[in-house]
């Protein structure tokens, strides 16, 4: 231990701040998700064009990759592309609207 000169650096621990950003981004995509996944439920059963089926495929494939990025544990890219994966999914409903 140092009597008086430099102070030691910092340490974040886990559960901190650090933590409850990490819990609120992985509540976000989990949220952003489950929105992805309601809107393709509204499209089951229904007649899509090739556009609009090829759109299903590329929401699948959002929300997989955003649940392997989950898991990996890289928050800011699940969070990304759970967020593409309901943009895109509500364009989809949108579209199936008009």
């Amino acid at each position: 231990m140092r009597q008086g000169g430099a102070s030691e650096p910092a340490i974040q621990l886990a559960g901190g701040p650090a933590g409850d950003q990490a819990t609120q981004q992985r509540n976000s995509a989990n949220q952003m998700l489950a929105a992805a996944d309601e809107n393709l439920k509204k499209m089951a059963g229904r007649q899509l064009t090739a556009n609009q089926q090829d759109m299903v495929k590329q929401v699948r494939q959002f929300m997989e990759q955003s649940k392997a990025a989950t898991a990996a544990g890289d928050l800011d890219r699940a969070r990304t592309l759970a967020w593409k994966a309901q943009l895109l999914s509500e364009e989809l409903t949108g579209a199936e609207k008009k």
